[in-house]
Formats: C-alpha cells, sequence, structure tokens
C-alpha cells in the first residue's frame, strides 16, 4: 500500500500543477510560478506587503535576514513580483525587473502551500486525488522547515543548534511513530476515508513543525 502511494505522487507531482490566483501557475526551472503580485511597502521589523491580482493584500516578513534593508529599501512602490515556491528554496517572491529571489514567510491563511492545497482539493475527484494533495502539501512543508532550519543552523549558538538537532530528531521520531500507528489504526477500521486521514494527518504534522521552527525567527 504505501509503494502504491509513492508511485502515486510521482506521478501526481508530473501531471497536476494548480493555481490559487486568476492565471494558471506554471513550471520552469524547477520553480513554480503561483501568481502574480505588486508590491506595496515594508514595514519593521521585517514585513513586506503585496497586492494580489485580485486586490487583496499580503503579508510576509523577512526579519531582515533574508532580505537586507539595503535590498528591499531599492524595490519601487507598484513594480512586479511572481509568488514562487523554489525547489530548493520552497516559498518566496521573485522580482521581475532582475529575476531575483526573495525568500519570505507568509502569513498562515496566506501561506502558498495552504492555498495550493485547497485549489488541489476544489479538483481532486478521487480517494487518491486527495490524499494526493495532503501528501503533496507534505513534502512542501518540510522543504520549508528544511530550509529555515539550515538559515537558523548558521545563526545560533552551538549549545542551542543541539537542542534543536536533537528535538527536531525526536520530532522525526515521533512522527514517523504516529503515522505507522496510525496507517495500523486504517487499516484495522478499513475504508477509503482512512488513506484520506493518513495523508491529511501528514500534512498537519509537517505544517507544524515548520511553525515551530518560524517561531524562532519572529
Amino acid at each position: 500500500m504505501k509503494r502504491r502511494y509513492g508511485s502515486f505522487l510521482k506521478v501526481f507531482s508530473l501531471l497536476f500543477v494548480f493555481t490559487i490566483f486568476e492565471g494558471k501557475a506554471e513550471e520552469s526551472s524547477k520553480t513554480l510560478v503561483v501568481g502574480e503580485l505588486v508590491y506595496k511597502e515594508f514595514h519593521d521589523p521585517g514585513y513586506v506587503y503585496f497586492q494580489t491580482e485580485q486586490g487583496k493584500k499580503l503579508e510576509a516578513a523577512f526579519y531582515y535576514r533574508f532580505i537586507t534593508f539595503e535590498q528591499i529599501e531599492k524595490w519601487t512602490r507598484g513594480e512586479n513580483f511572481e509568488l514562487v515556491i523554489d525547489d530548493r528554496k520552497g516559498v518566496g517572491v521573485r522580482r521581475k525587473s532582475d529575476h531575483g529571489f526573495f525568500k519570505v514567510v507568509f502569513a498562515r491563511p496566506d501561506n502558498p502551500i495552504h492555498l495550493l492545497e485547497k485549489a488541489c482539493l476544489d479538483t481532486a475527484m478521487t480517494t487518491l486525488d486527495i490524499a494526493g494533495c495532503y501528501y503533496q502539501s507534505a513534502e512542501r512543508w518540510g522543504r520549508e522547515s528544511d530550509y529555515l532550519f539550515r538559515e537558523l543552523s548558521r545563526s545560533v549558538s552551538k549549545a542551542v543548534l543541539a537542542q534543536l538537532s536533537d528535538a527536531k530528531m525526536k520530532w522525526l521520531a515521533y512522527e514517523a511513530s504516529l503515522m505507522d500507528g496510525f496507517y495500523k489504526y486504517g487499516e484495522e477500521q478499513g475504508g477509503s476515508i482512512m488513506r484520506i486521514h493518513n495523508a491529511s494527518l501528514k500534512s498537519e504534522l509537517s505544517q507544524s513543525f515548520f511553525y515551530q521552527i518560524v517561531r524562532f525567527l519572529e
């Protein structure tokens, strides 16, 4: 069953690309372009604001860690950006004028991973489709966490890094144990709905760890 899920996800990721804005998302050079943004302004202690094509205001944090003051002060109000998900750096924005990628952390309701998941679920037709939406989100949350953890490891003390590394190992062990238990529970209960619950739990756990890491940056 697990092998079947893995094969499905590989095919699923190649066949489907989702959009959260009016335009279709497109994939190029391992970067998923999710939508178009217009830069509005930035404020201390490191928050930047954009507007979508539909006029919605989005807030994202950069903590003066991912974007320096010298960089962002050169941005012009009204200039165009792309909301993207990079295979290596995760969620960010790409400046159209010079194609520069800038890592940001969007506010929880507007994180593109949330929105892509919702768009995926809105179009899913089968149990495997729905489960695939959640598994894809889990993978994206995992890449986000890995990127932030690497960033933290460059700036915290050795003592803090040791504690964080230990906590990460214990969290992953807990996650694996919980998922294994839930998978066995699903086999005992039976029914295709358990496949969805299993995938949803995986996504929730990956998301939870991501926001735990974010707290160290705030």
